[in-house]
């Protein structure tokens, strides 16, 4: 059991507005006034945000965290914590780590012992989650989708035969592709809960199927604002697919050994079998 110490700086997790700024919790402003050394995704947004909440930004260090340099800011940031120094990382909006850099970092400071505090707040998925009308006793998050290839292609595979409704964000410029992908694979009369511009001024929630939002999205002439949406699962929205029908949507993207896998994963048939129905021959079964 890794313990955390107390010699080393503490890493504050800080959770920031999506959008209206009366959302940002008192905690959140005084960590985010008194600790000097900052992580975030962008330099300009995250000294936008400190000016709007009555922040001097000028007194601040700050630590691009970022996809492209994880790796070099994840070794600074565990650097000035191991000086004694505290650091806050937050993300663009919203909370960090969901969908966002700095896992890394969160894995490696509870490796060495250094305290992780979580200061929570604003959450698109939890935003939406609060006023859904589909059951989510339980459900899914995905994040975004891969933009393509074969990841992309087994995700909505996954997503086409889910047992629980799933949760997902998508950008203004991919939503109506991903859409149709999702009609392609006959999902268009599952029901879908879409959360757009939360909190913000021209906040938008719809409720409908997904085949009736893509219709809808074909008619404007632009789409503005990051979207999250609950797609439902419940059995009146799903429609039951052979082991026939998934193989022949697959088959044209996957090899024959990923195809019987992933069949392995959402039918009864073993990996052997599934293998043995698509190519008539059982020699490669087992090989990947």
């Amino acid at each position: 059991m890794t313990q955390q110490k107390h010699t080393e700086g503490c890493l504050y997790v800080v959770a920031t507005p999506i959008g209206n700024l009366e959302d940002i919790t008192v905690r959140a402003k005084r960590i985010l006034s008194t600790v000097s050394v900052i992580g975030c995704e962008n330099v300009v947004r995250t000294k936008t945000l400190l000016q709007s909440l009555r922040i001097n930004e000028q007194d601040k260090h700050y630590i691009v965290l970022n996809d492209a340099c994880e790796d070099r800011a994840t070794a600074q940031i565990l650097a000035t914590l191991n000086s004694a120094q505290d650091v806050v990382i937050v993300s663009d909006a919203g909370t960090p780590l969901v969908s966002d850099p700095g896992f890394q970092l969160v894995h490696e400071a509870y490796t060495t012992g250094i305290p992780t505090v979580p200061v929570p707040g604003p959450s698109a998925v939890m935003a939406l989650v609060s006023v859904c009308p589909i059951p989510l006793h339980e459900y899914r998050f995905c994040g975004f989708l891969a933009k393509r290839g074969r990841k992309r292609t087994e995700q909505l595979s996954r997503l086409r035969v889910a047992d629980t409704p799933t949760i997902l964000f998508e950008s203004p410029h991919r939503v109506l592709h991903s859409l149709k992908d999702m009609l392609d694979i006959e999902m268009g009369e599952r029901k879908v809960f879409l959360g757009r511009e939360m909190t913000k001024r021209f906040e938008e929630f719809v409720y409908t199927t997904l085949h009736e939002l893509y219709e809808e999205f074909l008619t404007r002439t632009s789409i503005k604002g990051e979207l999250v949406l609950v797609i439902d699962c419940s059995p009146q929205s799903q429609l039951v697919w052979s082991e026939e029908k998934l193989s022949q949507v697959l088959q044209p993207y996957l090899k024959p050994t990923q195809v019987a896998s992933i069949l392995a994963q959402l039918t009864e048939l073993t990996r052997e079998e599934a293998y043995t129905r698509i190519t008539g021959r059982t020699d490669e079964a087992t090989h990947g």
